[in-house]
């Protein structure tokens, strides 16, 4: 069965979701429509982006990602289509398909007009969705509209790494106040090498990696490497965001002794 997932900056109070996923099974009953979310903060393109790309690569190969955060065009952000890491990816070329992987897409294309107004104000249902159905469907996305070399490029903050600390960034904030750093177990275990270390972060302090929330007791701070493997501070039961005082973007430190 064909699958197009469907993430937007929409929210739900209104039909713009509804009438998007309307529109695309009046045209294909058939095509099975997965919500990845449609909470992503307005024009948001680092937190969709992040959502994005924690999750496309669980759904088959082959599966058709229609994105509609900032679904806007503009003179330098058109509309697009691409197939990358054997996925195909429908949205506006603002920048969130280079965050959500380091491989170069196989195909891009700017998307054809079809028949649609320059004025067009919905663009996520009359232009956006059909061209999902149509790769979802089969049709060659070099039929699509005309190839393009590059995408809109931008860039993920980078983590600092000395022979003695690790320094990142909060990255991702969850929908349980949960901080998510760039900080990935891939970077932190070589450079540990069996060494003590300290995380810290706003006035504090912590020596130990737990296995999850709950390894510590309830209100207090879990610091563990998540199923996506970057290290994540928590709260048993609490916000840390709130508690902590942190919030996106908010420096974590990581610190290794003795030092070499």
């Amino acid at each position: 069965m064909s699958i197009i997932t469907f993430m937007s900056d929409f929210g739900l109070r209104d039909h713009y979701v509804a009438s998007v996923k309307a529109k695309i099974l009046s045209l294909a009953p058939s095509i099975q429509v997965v919500d990845l979310t449609h909470a992503i903060d307005e024009f948001n393109i680092s937190h969709a982006a992040f959502v994005l790309g924690a999750v496309f690569r669980d759904f088959p190969e082959g599966t058709v990602h229609l994105v509609a955060v900032n679904a806007q065009e503009t003179q330098l952000e058109k509309f697009i289509a691409l197939e990358l890491e054997g996925h195909f990816f429908v949205g506006t070329d603002n920048g969130i398909f280079s965050l959500i992987s380091d491989v170069q897409p196989n195909t891009i294309v700017q998307i054809a007009d079809l028949k649609t107004s320059k004025s067009n104000t919905f663009a996520a249902k009359s232009l956006l969705a059909p061209i999902a159905i149509a790769l979802a469907q089969g049709v060659a996305i070099e039929s699509l509209g005309e190839k393009l070399d590059f995408l809109n490029k931008k860039f993920n903050r980078q983590i600092k790494v000395t022979r003695n600390t690790i320094g990142g960034n909060v990255i991702h904030i969850d929908h349980f106040g949960n901080l998510i750093t760039n900080i990935s177990k891939e970077a932190f275990e070589p450079l540990r090498d069996k060494r003590e270390f300290t995380i810290k972060f706003r006035r504090q302090s912590i020596n130990t990696i737990h296995l999850n929330y709950t390894s510590v007791d309830e209100a207090e701070c879990a610091i563990f490497f998540n199923s996506l493997g970057y290290l994540e501070i928590a709260i048993n039961k609490g916000n840390a965001a709130q508690l902590l005082g942190m919030e996106y973007d908010s420096p974590v430190l990581i610190e290794f002794y003795p030092s070499y």
